[in-house]
């Protein structure tokens, strides 16, 4: 079921008007179609994945990971094309968020068929999570892919392939180094990817993050007018009927981010 939807939502390319449809890697300028496109909170136009026991399983993980006070944060769906999906790069998802808060969160990223490396699986560096934010850059040539490229020196030669079954997951932190191998296979590889945590809190120590600063995406530039023209309203109705706003502190949390996101569009 959840494939199924997933699917359907590529093929509609739903959330391109907000911003959540679009290139996760740098596709051949050639190509009329983006070989690795993503849809950021899927939940939004299937609601169904949340009412899945894969949903109900990764929250139960998260849970055992950080506490009971772990709630959704986001999902993300990734699809790489059969023969042309394009290798995600090394990065961490800390690299992606608001270097001015703090996160406890858990990453649960589910197969949807089985995932070798010719089909587009993860690679982790081992310990990784434990260690600072590297330096990171954009990748992108045309201003539509938001992937992140990790631009200081690192083992490679230590990393480990994550092949999984189909209904197989791995689970990783925010600050914890990783890729994706390009998609060589004939069978399109899809994943659905669940991040759940705690409320985040302001940072201790100055930091800024200065690949976030230097212009926006193509995806980035629809969500800001999108988010302008009333969609602040519609992200708010969305979580509340989630019940993604249980506490004050996501809630702040939250207003804080669409606000920035009005502004600068991420």
């Amino acid at each position: 079921m959840i494939r199924a939807s997933l699917e359907r939502l590529f093929t509609e390319k739903a959330g391109w008007n907000e911003g959540a449809y679009g290139e996760l890697a740098t596709s051949n300028d050639h190509d009329e179609e983006p070989n690795s496109p993503q849809i950021l909170l899927p939940v939004n136009y299937a609601p169904e994945l949340h009412k899945t026991e894969c949903f109900a399983n990764a929250h139960r993980i998260a849970k055992q990971i950080l506490g009971e006070r772990a709630a959704f944060i986001l999902d993300l769906a990734i699809l790489k094309r059969a023969e042309s999906g394009e290798a995600t790069p090394w990065h961490q998802d800390f690299a992606y968020r608001d270097p001015k808060f703090e996160y406890r969160e858990v990453t649960i990223w589910v197969a949807l068929q089985d995932v070798n490396e010719s089909s587009g699986c993860l690679m982790f560096l081992p310990e990784s999570h434990s260690g600072s934010v590297l330096d990171h850059r954009q990748t992108s040539r045309d201003g539509e892919s938001i992937a992140l490229e990790c631009a200081a020196q690192f083992d490679k030669a230590r990393a480990v392939k994550a092949e999984i079954p189909i209904g197989g997951c791995t689970i990783h932190f925010p600050r914890t180094l990783h890729c994706s191998t390009p998609n060589s296979s004939g069978t399109p590889r899809i994943v659905y990817i669940m991040t759940f945590g705690t409320a985040p809190v302001p940072s201790e120590t100055a930091a800024s993050f200065p690949w976030r600063e230097s212009g926006s995406t193509e995806m980035q530039a629809r969500r800001r007018k999108w988010m302008r023209q009333g969609g602040a309203i519609v992200t708010v109705w969305r979580r509340l009927r989630r019940g993604d706003l249980k506490n004050w502190p996501m809630l702040t949390y939250l207003g804080i981010r669409a606000f920035r996101t009005i502004v600068r569009g991420r």
